[in-house]
């Protein structure tokens, strides 16, 4: 120690002429290309893949959109104010099909896809799960018999795994990033959607790639397949620029947010229903390639996120809602009434359920059990259930 204070001063100047030495301008950093989005995979099944939305869904929406806007093509902005010729109505059918659109778009992120093929269903059958026939589309994304076998989706009397959201979706999600692998454009991964792979192929190698401009390429196609193309952007450029169309977008609760769920046991539709607190009608909506209702479930369920909670609950439990009345209901179905609340407490009427209550008080089922010390899904008429944190 001693030899170190003896040492001090002569160090002293050298430690202070260093710092009068000028500093070196630090490098510029590197340049890094952000990487893409991350997304929950939304089809592992049985296993649960929850599906919800982010803070501002349609402004992730939009930052994910990869083709052209309203301008391009006069064509677009047509279609665009077709769609929304009635606001309300455009409105009224957007919320009703949001969690299928949310869905969708995860599916997107995930397998690399361009997000306004997470609009394709609105072009194909506005989100509606379309039965088919015998040759015929079927499902939300119209997916023929013949494309079905090439996904591998299985279709027999009593399942068509076409209406499987789940399956279905990630199976089209993977056929489009094939698509555009192939052919580096998302336009002409549309045209293959609508007209065919090989046809378009064809057309290519006697044409050549189309270039950049315009929106719609000047390559040999049938009409309906252009309208197709133009259809799919006239959506998007609504939920790009909703207030040019007079348009307010909803959001999204978390309660109607999607949910795969596995099934531990089997049973039927009407038993899966009473589970989870949704009327057979809901949960077969969101269920489709169940071809009826005393179809057996073995492997897994869509569910809305809080009814996926009453549905797990119960399952725990051994125990499941007991209520003859009318359960509560999905926007893809009709919007559920919302319940009166009485301050910040609500008293249980007949017909209610932990789930529907849940909903319309944008909370979840987990929630309301924590406040109100619930051990069970199981409500009686008349009980008085606290709406907040204490």
């Amino acid at each position: 120690m001693t030899t170190i204070l003896r040492r001090l001063p002569l160090l002293l100047p050298i430690l202070l002429s260093a710092c009068t030495v000028p500093t070196r301008p630090a490098p510029a950093p590197p340049v890094v290309t952000p990487p893409k989005p991350q997304v929950e995979d939304v089809s592992t099944l049985p296993s649960t893949a929850h599906i919800a939305p982010t803070a501002d869904f349609w402004a992730t929406m939009r930052a994910s959109f990869a083709m052209d806007d309203c301008d391009a093509d006069p064509s677009i902005a047509q279609w665009a104010h077709t769609y929304t010729r009635i606001p309300n109505r455009f409105e009224q059918q957007i919320n009703e099909v949001l969690p299928l659109v949310s869905y969708a778009h995860a599916a997107a992120m995930k397998e690399g896809v361009a997000g306004e093929f997470a609009l394709l269903p609105w072009v194909e059958s506005q989100y509606r799960h379309v039965p088919g026939g015998r040759n015929q589309p079927a499902g939300m994304w119209q997916i023929m018999p013949q494309t079905a076998h090439t996904l591998g989706l299985k279709v027999t009397k009593s399942y068509d795994e076409r209406l499987d959201i789940a399956l279905s979706t990630k199976a089209v999600m993977g056929m489009l990033r094939k698509y555009h692998d192939d052919l580096n454009d998302w336009r002409l991964v549309d045209i293959a959607y609508n007209a065919g792979e090989f046809g378009l192929r064809k057309t290519l190698d006697t044409k050549g790639m189309p270039p950049a401009d315009p929106a719609i390429p000047r390559i040999p196609m049938k009409a309906v397949t252009r309208e197709h193309l133009t259809k799919l952007l006239a959506i998007a450029c609504v939920i790009r620029d909703p207030a040019r169309f007079n348009v307010d977008l909803p959001g999204e609760a978390p309660a109607k947010t999607l949910q795969v769920v596995a099934v531990d046991h089997p049973q039927t539709m009407n038993q899966a229903a009473q589970q989870s607190g949704l009327s057979v009608d809901t949960l077969r909506n969101l269920n489709p390639a169940y071809r009826t209702s005393q179809a057996t479930v073995s492997d897994s369920l869509m569910l809305p996120s809080s009814a996926a909670t009453t549905y797990s609950l119960a399952s725990l439990t051994g125990n499941e809602p007991t209520s003859t009345a009318t359960p509560t209901k999905l926007a893809t179905d009709d919007p559920p009434e919302k319940a009166p609340a009485q301050g910040e407490r609500y008293k249980v009427r007949n017909g209610d359920t932990l789930s529907s209550i849940a909903s319309s008080h944008s909370v979840s089922v987990k929630q309301l059990m924590q406040w109100n010390d619930l051990r069970s899904a199981k409500l009686k008429p008349g009980q008085v259930l606290i709406l907040q944190g204490r």
